[in-house]
């Protein structure tokens, strides 16, 4: 009995649907694709029901004439490419012929278009791949297509489609994709007949990330602009003060085309090391240029993914980029990436009777009995987090403190100055663009940090006078227990001491303190997260979890009293470190309040 046979071609042409077509996101895609090969200037999509129920693309674009018309729904019809030969310089974005016969074959189709030249336009309607009208019509020129009820003859697919919010959130995402990488073009993009994003063209991938993410974004955004071996790296980066909790504001282009891949990704967060928290993510919009023979983008129907003839090169280009752009976005804060510069001391000269025109150092409080103006021969100290307290230039400071002032400030020839100690957690910076003010803890942490880095396998260990039983589950037990040795390297001596449970006999020093049984449930949990990493991965992932929490415990912490010397003397030390911005958990180690805020906090300037 014959059991094989062939489909008819309308049910065939369903099943090929799903390699282009599997939600309403990839039907956008195709529209506005072929309108930009179409030469369009200016694209308007209309989207109802997260794309489900209504797609709508209209164009400004050359338009089709009546015969491409009909024929432009067939199967393999293109006018992109004429043999395989042309796919390894193939500059358009659609070239197989599958997209509309592949759209038209699960939806409802209403086509109208027009070349420039034609008096007038046709209009086609198409439903399950069949041509149900044609007829000629006035309209303008480019291109106007509708797509109602996708997926309303296949059932199976339909039904494991998200709900509206998550198809049109995809849907934003992928406009967003579009606007970046065709700052020419006008995109106008509408919601339930209401227009949601209206982006006339630029001439910047910075304007362009004002008009499609939030104003927090783009007010923290670097400019790159990169070259390495004939990879040119092209974009915008959010800096180590923003980032965002989902990999959704991360976009990569290659020879202008939209990718997703995963080699890329992590070549940017490898650039982002330490810089912002773990389970974190960056704004990114990266634009790869590279000869196209070194680079595949048919390897996937939808062509969302590529294949580099040498992905290393190309990974170590944007590793490089995204860290060289980080460092000198803080050195332009810093001002001077390598040494720093004078600034002439001044006096200040205190008056005896309160100004109208000029603060001394005063505290800001309500009640007038409350307010101390500051005086020659002031009896009390200033209270060190006084906001406007200048260590530097204040007369109550030692003798011996200036001369360690002077001496410091000679050997590091630093541009800044320390004007005070806000809270006992903030050094607060004088700079000639503005109020830099420094975590101390993040700082002294990053700090240590590097330190315990460069010491691995010689850290000082201290003998517990009682030691630490420690009872485990047991899958984590029968982890750690494989790793002891590696444990031992960094100063925690531990021994099986029961079922499931171990005793620890010494700790580093800076660890003495630490809670031994939850940093062992965290060191099995990564071990658990990177269970598959190689060898050398691993270890490496263990090394920086350990250094960090070392550093945290060591650090300076929030309320601590610093003196001048301390201050001056961590600056130096955090300036000569190595991803000096941020702590190792990511936190930010300072921030800029620029001088132009400053003036538009107090109406000086709009």
């Amino acid at each position: 009995m014959k059991k094989i046979k062939q489909l008819p071609l309308h049910e065939a042409q369903k099943i090929a649907a799903g390699e282009v077509v599997e939600r309403p996101a990839n039907v956008v895609k195709e529209l506005i694709e072929n309108s930009i090969d179409a030469g369009a200037q200016k694209i308007n999509i209309y989207v109802n029901d997260g794309g489900q129920s209504l797609i709508r693309a209209v164009d400004d674009g050359c338009g089709m004439s009546a015969e491409d018309a009909q024929i432009c729904f067939d199967h393999h019809a293109t006018s992109k490419i004429s043999s395989v030969e042309d796919l390894p310089t193939v500059q358009s974005f659609g070239f197989r012929g599958e997209a509309l016969a592949s759209i038209s074959a699960v939806s409802h189709v209403t086509l109208m278009t027009k070349e420039l030249s034609a008096k007038t336009g046709i209009k086609i309607e198409r439903s399950q791949s069949e041509t149900k009208n044609i007829e000629e019509v006035s309209c303008a020129s480019g291109t106007d297509i509708i797509i109602k009820d996708l997926f309303f003859n296949v059932p199976a697919r339909k039904k494991f489609l998200k709900n509206e919010q998550t198809e049109w959130r995809h849907i934003q995402q992928l406009f967003h994709a579009f606007c970046f990488d065709y700052q020419t073009i006008h995109f106008s993009l509408f919601s339930e007949n209401k227009q949601v994003y209206n982006c006339p063209p630029v001439t910047s991938f910075a304007e362009r990330a004002a008009q499609v993410w939030d104003d927090a974004a783009a007010r923290n955004l670097i400019t790159i602009e990169y070259t390495q071996k004939n990879v040119t790296l092209t974009g915008i980066i959010s800096n180590h003060q923003f980032y965002r909790y989902d990999r959704n504001n991360i976009y990569f282009f290659v020879n202008r085309r939209w990718v997703k891949n995963q080699q890329l990704g992590k070549a940017l967060m490898k650039g982002y090391l330490n810089v912002i928290p773990q389970g974190r993510f960056p704004a990114s919009v990266i634009s790869i240029s590279i000869d196209p023979h070194e680079v595949d983008i048919n390897i996937h129907p939808r062509k969302q993914e590529v294949q580099f003839l040498h992905p290393r090169i190309v990974e170590q280009a944007l590793q490089n980029c995204v860290k060289k752009s980080l460092e000198q976005n803080l050195s332009a804060q810093l001002k001077k990436p390598v040494q720093f510069h004078t600034m002439p001391e001044k006096k200040l000269s205190f008056s005896s009777e309160p100004s109208t025109t000029q603060f001394s150092t005063a505290r800001f409080d309500t009640n007038p009995q409350q307010i101390n103006i500051a005086k020659p021969h002031f009896e009390e100290p200033l209270a060190p987090h006084n906001f406007v307290t200048n260590l530097k230039q204040s007369p109550f400071v030692e003798q011996k403190e200036l001369a360690v002032q002077q001496k410091v400030h000679q050997e590091s020839d630093e541009n800044f100055t320390i004007i005070g100690h806000y809270k006992k957690t903030y050094i607060l910076l004088e700079k000639e663009d503005g109020l830099f003010i420094v975590d101390q803890h993040a700082a002294h942490e990053r700090v240590l940090y590097e330190q315990f880095k460069s010491r691995f396998g010689n850290l000082p260990t201290v003998q517990l006078l009682f030691p630490q039983i420690i009872t485990l589950q047991e899958e984590s037990f029968e982890r750690i227990q494989k790793h002891f040795l590696m444990l031992e390297q960094h100063g925690i001596g531990i021994e099986i001491f029961g079922k499931n449970q171990v005793v620890i006999q010494s700790t580093p020093v800076h660890l003495k303190d630490c809670s031994m049984q939850e940093f062992l449930q965290e060191f099995s949990a990564l071990l658990e997260q990177h269970e598959d990493l190689p060898p050398e991965e691993w270890r490496k992932a263990l090394h920086e979890r350990l250094h960090a929490q070392m550093a945290c415990k060591a650090a300076i912490k929030a309320g601590d009293e610093m003196t001048y010397e301390k201050m001056r003397s961590l600056l130096h030390d955090l300036y000569k470190t190595e991803n000096r911005f941020t702590c190792p958990h990511g936190r930010p180690t300072g921030w800029l309040l620029n001088h132009d805020e400053l003036e538009r906090k107090f109406k000086r300037k709009k």
